[in-house]
């Protein structure tokens, strides 16, 4: 008998083997189509020999030292690496663990910005329903994820007060489309008004909605007027970049798609592709100045904080981008899994709403596409849909929270090649088969 605590105590997980590329094998000999990179992380595929050799070279220097002891030379070639990614006005780089860790460091960032300027009262934030940032609790605090919150219950704060940019279900969805971005921020506006901008200290965002909303993409202009939003009411502006940063959209970070510069950017999962825990918060110069000319204490940090082992890691995993050409093939791949999401969901009576940039795509399943009615929530077709994938060898990634679950999410390796985007698609058609006969028999069956 297992004494690993699982997620589900009454579920049955198969033992993964081994690993390369897009592939993963389990224990019995079965192969599975890493269709969500995990959860959005092993980006680069498994398996990379020049991680292992990173790995075990920094280890056999110096895998771990105190950040308050000594600086060490991984850490700091990090550190610049990203802050020439995220260009200006970005100046330095804080790291930790997790997206979760990045979240809540974020959040201590901003509130100390405001002290150091003599504004403690602006100790509030302003999130979205339908959002993820993380399991700790001020990420959960800011996460508009019923299922997640539910066992902390009062003791979380309502950050979320914003509905979700979500273009198929919200009223102004039926707006032109260069209508729909300014409806939606009048939906912050109003937050706005309501709480104070005197009491606000920051609004964090997603730029494409991941784990909480299956790859959500905000209208054309969105974030750019998010961004004014925020410079009108001297609001910062947190990008949480956890899925979308290091390449997953075809650029390094997404906010440089949208042309909406924030004041702190949160990274994770892709940085390190899977092959260590690390997390980072790349910081504005303005923040840091703010620090310096005032108390030049930063926040605490996390004992494993910029560890030598996973910064060096770090590294080798953006060199294998830049030396692979990654993003460009997340831009090519893009164009073929985007074309037969579309041809699927034309086929497909139940499949709605394919939605997403780069490789990170999601998608809904619905009643009628005619009045997008979603199954019942209690039928959980976005857990249903994964298991039948499973089976089928393809992972998948549920995203659809409460009140639908019905969205899930397709995020493959960035460097999967055209053929192996065919497999997946090929998987994911099967699939689809199963479901479309799965809800037609549940829901459909006997009826004219």
């Amino acid at each position: 008998m297992s004494a690993l605590l699982k997620q589900n105590l009454k579920a049955s997980y198969p033992t993964v083997e081994r690993g390369q590329g897009v592939w993963l094998w389990d224990s019995e000999g079965k192969k599975y189509f890493d269709g969500s990179s995990g959860a959005m992380t092993a980006n680069i595929g498994h398996g990379v020999e020049k991680i292992a050799d990173a790995l075990r070279n920094q280890a056999e220097n110096v895998a771990f030292t105190f950040r308050t002891q000594f600086t060490n030379q991984p850490a700091e070639l990090l550190a610049h690496r990203l802050v020439s990614l995220a260009g200006a006005p970005f100046s330095h780089v804080c790291f930790v663990n997790s997206g979760s860790e990045a979240s809540e460091h974020a959040m201590r960032m901003a509130l100390q910005y405001w002290q150091e300027k003599g504004q403690p009262n602006k100790n509030r934030f302003l999130t979205r329903h339908r959002s993820y940032h993380g399991m700790t609790m001020g990420a959960l605090s800011a996460s508009g994820h019923d299922a997640r919150r539910n066992d902390f219950g009062q003791l979380l704060h309502p950050f979320p007060a914003v509905p979700p940019a979500y273009p198929y279900r919200a009223e102004w969805g039926t707006l032109p489309v260069e209508e729909q971005a300014e409806a939606a921020i009048r939906e912050w506006e109003e937050a706005i008004q309501e709480i104070g901008s005197e009491n606000i200290a920051a609004i964090m965002v997603e730029p494409i909605v991941g784990a909480a909303a299956g790859a959500l993409v905000a209208p054309e202009g969105y974030y750019r007027k998010l961004r004014a939003l925020c410079n009108q009411n001297d609001i910062l502006l947190i990008m949480d970049e956890v899925i979308t940063g290091m390449g997953r959209t075809g650029a390094w970070f997404a906010f440089q798609d949208e042309e909406a510069i924030p004041d702190i950017i949160t990274t994770a999962k892709g940085l390190s592709a899977g092959y260590t825990p690390m997390g980072a918060i790349i910081i504005s110069a303005k923040i840091v100045q703010a620090i310096e000319q005032g108390s030049a204490i930063a926040p605490f940090g996390h004992t494993f904080s910029g560890n030598p082992l996973s910064a060096a890691a770090c590294l080798a995993v953006l060199d294998y981008i830049d030396e692979h050409e990654v993003l460009e093939n997340v831009k090519q791949q893009s164009v073929a899994l985007e074309a037969g999401l579309r041809a699927l969901e034309r086929r497909f009576r139940h499949m709605a709403d394919v939605r997403g940039r780069g490789l990170l795509w999601g998608f809904e399943f619905v009643l009628d596409k005619q009045t997008r009615e979603a199954p019942p929530a209690q039928f959980n077709a976005s857990a249903k849909f994964t298991e039948i994938c499973q089976k089928n060898g393809l992972i998948i990634y549920p995203s659809g929270i409460e009140p639908l679950n019905n969205a899930v999410m397709l995020a493959p390796p960035l460097i999967v090649t055209e053929n192996e985007i065919v497999d997946l698609l090929n998987l994911l058609e099967k699939s689809l088969e199963e479901m479309d006969s799965l809800i037609q028999s549940e829901f459909f069956e006997g009826t004219s």
